[in-house]
């Protein structure tokens, strides 16, 4: 079983989700074992030693989930910029081809133009539910025939197409990159790890003993809200293509909109 349709949903209604989760366990949690606690411990003031704990569980937990949090927000990052570098180098071989001699500058183009368009409009929206569509390699493939097939004719168009030839390669490289971030996300193992400890944490609280049970009950909410938060932060950035925070093909669309459109 996964959890990939919470991906579907909006981001706010996806953080509520999260967050009410938490504080429906922190707050069910403390009202059913805090009459436990009373009869086990008793009212003896022991407040201190169990804020000992929190505080040795808490750092332990926060240095964890702080560590999550920085690489999955750094791997997000990288897959960010390897898209944007793509879109660039893309856009760098569309300009460069219109030194090229007719009819192969206008082939190489609109297989360019159409590469740009199947990504934008038809590989990103698949991108999004996890999946990988091979149809962009596929014109890549046939924009590296027509490339191959070109005999240049002056020193000039040699120097020419050396760059072109270096950049496609490159512009290979990344997409290859992009193909396999597609599926990227942490394993199952480490979210079991987040919310356990999350939970963990929320129990630990439990056993103060606060006369004033709406008190406790409030620090108790905010607690679990702002563990419900963190987890909520992790996850949607998790899978960088996924979800209404993610990755999107504003790269390949300024691309489009500045480099294409206007040398058309």
């Amino acid at each position: 079983m996964n959890f990939y349709w919470v991906y579907d949903l909006p981001n706010g209604l996806f953080g509520l989700l999260t967050i009410t989760f938490f504080v429906g366990f922190a707050v069910i949690g403390l009202i059913v074992h805090r009459r436990f606690v009373l009869r086990i411990y008793g009212r003896h003031p022991h407040n201190d030693l169990v804020s000992y704990y929190l505080a040795a569980v808490g750092v332990f937990y926060g240095i964890t989930l702080g560590l999550i949090s920085v690489g999955t927000y750094t791997t997000f990052t990288e897959i960010e910029s390897t898209v944007s570098k793509e879109a660039n180098t893309l856009g760098a071989i569309y300009v460069d081809v219109g030194s090229y001699p007719e009819p192969v500058r206008t082939q190489m183009r609109q297989q360019l133009s159409e590469f740009t368009h199947i990504t934008i409009e038809h590989i990103w929206p698949i991108q999004r539910k996890g999946e990988i569509d091979d149809r962009g390699l596929h014109m890549l493939r046939q924009f590296n025939e027509t490339l191959n097939h070109f005999e240049p004719s002056s020193m000039r168009e040699g120097i020419i197409h050396a760059e072109v030839l270096r950049q496609f390669n490159q512009l290979l490289e990344l997409h290859d990159e992009r193909l396999q971030s597609v599926g990227n996300g942490m394993p199952i193992t480490m979210y079991v790890v987040i919310v356990v400890g999350a939970l963990l944490n929320i129990m630990v609280s439990w056993l103060f003993i606060v006369d004033n049970l709406r008190l406790h009950n409030s620090l108790n909410v905010l607690t679990a809200a702002l563990l419900g938060l963190l987890v909520f932060l992790i996850a949607a950035m998790d899978h960088p293509f996924r979800g209404e925070y993610s990755i999107g093909p504003d790269a390949f669309e300024f691309v489009r909109d500045k480099v294409i459109n206007s040398s058309s």
